[in-house]
């Protein structure tokens, strides 16, 4: 278990975006925290909205907090992989996609308990999956980093242009959570 934990704490130390200069520290543990921060106040406000719109579809946010927390554990083991690098040829993605499942499978949670092992194994698979669960991490997963790229430009950073403009794009484009579009419709105006 101790070796388990351990593996955990890597996380702070793991930047993200590595290959962009950065103002602030970006350690995949404050991403995750964020990540799922950002998920919990998201959650609320889409499940009061549909409270109110009398919709029989809820988000759990349990699992929504769970789902967010766990989604980059695998780094641990792989660093950050860059997301263009990631998604720059096919191949690369399937390979690293399966380097990621066996390590997820294999390493990242082989200390714990067969029955919660199988569980966390479980819910990082499920944890950007096509639930409204996982849309929802999926999308705290892109907004989280738009962000940190607005802290950054705020700062007068403008290396972080492009991760703005790229996460900005994904979630006009795949995000159907309207708090969130709101949100983002407020930081376009600020920042273009």
């Amino acid at each position: 278990m101790l070796d388990f934990l351990r593996r955990l704490q890597r996380l702070s130390d793991i930047d993200r975006c590595s290959n962009s200069p950065h103002i602030n520290r970006y350690p995949v543990s404050a991403h995750s925290f964020y990540v799922a921060l950002y998920a919990m106040i998201f959650v609320d406000m889409e499940n009061e909205r549909k409270s109110r719109e009398h919709s029989i579809l809820s988000y759990d946010d349990s699992l929504v907090i769970r789902k967010a927390l766990i989604h980059d554990l695998e780094e641990s083991e792989t660093g950050d992989i860059l997301y263009p690098v990631h998604n720059m040829y096919k191949e690369f993605k399937e390979k690293l996609d399966e380097v990621r499942d066996l390590c997820v499978k294999n390493i990242i949670f082989e200390e714990l308990p067969s029955m919660q092992r199988a569980f966390y194994i479980i819910l990082w698979r499920q944890s950007k999956d096509d639930s409204i669960e996982g849309h929802l991490v999926a999308m705290m997963d892109k907004f989280e980093i738009l962000m940190f790229a607005v802290k950054e430009l705020s700062m007068g950073n403008e290396s972080f242009r492009h991760i703005y403009n790229n996460a900005k794009n994904i979630l006009e484009k795949e995000c159907k959570i309207q708090s969130v579009l709101d949100v983002l419709s407020e930081i376009k105006e600020m920042y273009g």
